[in-house]
């Protein structure tokens, strides 16, 4: 059954992903246009900052629910990869076809082509869920204390490391499945040992500190808002642990709208569609510089939320069942 305070957490991480794509200069556009030093300069940082662990969160939350996983079903990647090609070759093609008609030319299809198939969340997450029983495997024959040793090497080298001296160790900037591992070896490890602790405050306390931390750093450092720095690691844990704190009855209107989370954010992160949806539908580009950009930050991130729900409810009640069909067609069983 699916755990109420759980599913909240993920409405909130694509809330925060909304909110990073608003900032993201390529898309809402803020961290490329704002005055360095003005108040939208610092709440921006700050945001970035409170929002960044929204990736980790999500594979942390797949270690926690899948650690005992002896087989996955491949049809599930299948699921994924259909949904994904999807709504990046339609909206893509739809936003050309009606914002730019004179632009279409092959090289504008290749590119759709391209993105439509090569979305980085989708195919590390992909992987991720793939090697699910091998990590396993390896998870339930070691004792508790070779499992810390575990995560502390990981810790050290892939985390501390790149954040306070090279990349040498990772350079992806937390991007890649090095990271997406040692998350899932982080869920896996709370589910098995860590209790749920019903204090709420000390892990959010942790929460906004490391958020704080991040924003001085970001001040200053290009790094900080890699997903492997370590205040993101730990805030990204910390805010986990202060939603398996909570203690909300079974909800069907969470559980449900949790449901929709991943096509958000396929449909929100399409780079064609997302420009429009920011800056032409709800005009971020005005709010670059202003007093008001907090309260379009808000009207934006709950009109794309619900945009995007709407066209994920007309995909499945269109083509549900063909999506469906062409993913049961695929009958491998990956065990370890």
């Amino acid at each position: 059954m699916r755990r109420s305070n759980i599913e909240l957490f993920r409405i909130l991480l694509i809330l925060m992903v909304i909110i990073l794509h608003y900032f993201n200069p390529g898309m809402g556009g803020a961290l490329g246009h704002t005055v360095t030093g003005s108040i939208s300069y610092y709440f921006i940082h700050l945001m970035e900052s409170l929002c960044i662990v929204a990736v980790n969160g999500f594979v942390l939350i797949t270690g926690y629910f899948s650690y005992k996983k002896e087989n996955v079903k491949a049809s599930k990647v299948t699921n994924l990869v259909l949904a994904m090609i999807f709504w990046g070759v339609l909206l893509s093609l739809l936003t050309v076809f009606i914002l730019r008609p004179e632009n279409i030319n092959m090289q504008i299809i290749r590119g759709i082509i391209k993105a439509a198939t090569n979305q980085w969340f989708v195919i590390i997450y992909c992987i991720l869920y793939l090697l699910i029983p091998f990590l396993n495997k390896i998870l339930n024959n070691i004792s508790q204390n070779s499992y810390k040793t575990l995560l502390v090497i990981g810790l050290i080298f892939f985390y501390l490391w790149p954040s306070f001296y090279t990349k040498i160790t990772v350079s992806d900037a937390g991007y890649g499945i090095i990271n997406f591992v040692y998350l899932y070896f982080i869920g896996a490890y709370i589910r098995r040992y860590h209790e749920n602790n019903k204090h709420i405050l000390p892990p959010l306390i942790i929460y906004i500190g490391c958020a704080l931390i991040t924003t001085l750093a970001s001040l200053k450092i290009g790094r900080a808002w890699d997903y492997n720095f370590i205040f993101n690691l730990i805030g990204s844990v910390a805010l986990f642990e202060v939603f398996r704190s909570i203690n909300i009855k079974h909800s069907k209107v969470i559980n449900k709208l949790a449901t929709y989370t991943f096509a958000v954010y396929l449909i929100d992160v399409n780079g064609f569609f997302n420009i429009y949806l920011y800056r032409t539908l709800f005009h971020s580009n005005n709010y670059w510089n202003s007093n008001d950009m907090f309260l379009n930050l808000i009207i934006t991130t709950i009109g794309i939320y619900v945009i995007c729900i709407i066209l994920e409810s007309l995909r499945v009640l269109l083509f549900g069942k063909l999506f469906k069909w062409l993913s049961d067609k695929v009958k491998l069983v990956v065990e370890a």
